[in-house]
């Protein structure tokens, strides 16, 4: 498979080792994707790099408590900044800003999310997406940005699947399970562990996945402009972990 055409892999292989097989709710009728349909999904994450920053706000399930990202993306440099809290009482707020080789993480924060952040205080470690559901949601979140188009004709053959129609904030949008692992039979049955709710024009308004063997679903919420704010650069002490894990 061309490397260009890598939503179904480099999106479901990992959720492959991170998730469990899906027994939730699944609409009446999934069905293949149309020729449009698979346009519009092809179109997605080419549609976020496009745009090249964004808001998100993602909540996680992770071992009994929910974690809250709020914060952006740079789909283009492949980093993001956000401050992450728990439902604890009260809750552990931490300030994050992530590659895709690592995290650095200003734990005990208390101030929000500031244009400039912190020169000093910040704990690294690399990203661990096939333990922990939090990383694995991270670098998902990158990923859901590539500097082109995904094969349309791939997805509609994949096991890809709409499943209904539905709105968010009044915008009309499709809702489809990505693919399933790579070497899944098309015809198994099984839905895969990633759903994309997609507009009219090929952008992506929100994101699920299912991960690590939540029950839940991981969702992340993708405003529809770019963000009018740049993402400041990363800590230097994260540029040195990703050059040391490369």
């Amino acid at each position: 498979m061309n490397h260009r055409t890598v939503l179904s892999l480099v999106l479901a292989s990992l959720l492959a080792l991170t998730a469990c097989s899906t027994h939730g709710t699944r609409a009446a009728t999934p069905r293949h994707l149309t020729s449009e349909e698979a346009d519009r999904m092809a179109l997605a994450r080419f549609t976020a790099y496009r745009r090249g920053t964004g808001e998100v706000t993602a909540t996680v399930p992770s071992h009994g408590r929910t974690i809250t990202l709020s914060g952006r993306i740079d789909w283009r440099g492949h980093h993001g900044y956000a401050e992450l809290r728990d439902d604890a009482a009260p809750p552990t707020r931490e300030l994050v800003h992530w590659s895709t080789h690592g995290v650095a993480s200003r734990p005990r924060w208390t101030g929000g999310l500031p244009d400039l952040p912190p020169a000093s205080g910040w704990e690294v470690h690399p990203l661990q997406p096939h333990s922990a559901a939090l990383d694995s949601m991270l670098l998902l979140l990158l990923h859901l940005g590539s500097d082109r188009p995904d094969n349309a004709q791939l997805l509609a053959r994949s096991d890809a699947r709409w499943l209904r129609e539905d709105r968010i904030d009044g915008v009309p949008v499709m809702v489809a399970a990505g693919p399933g692992a790579p070497g899944t039979p098309a015809g198994s049955g099984r839905l895969g562990n990633t759903r994309y709710w997609i507009d009219a024009d090929g952008r992506l308004l929100r994101f699920q996945a299912r991960l690590g063997g939540e029950a839940q679903w991981a969702n992340a919420e993708l405003h529809r402009t770019p963000s009018a704010k740049p993402l400041p650069d990363p800590p230097a002490q994260l540029t040195g972990a990703g050059s040391q894990d490369r």
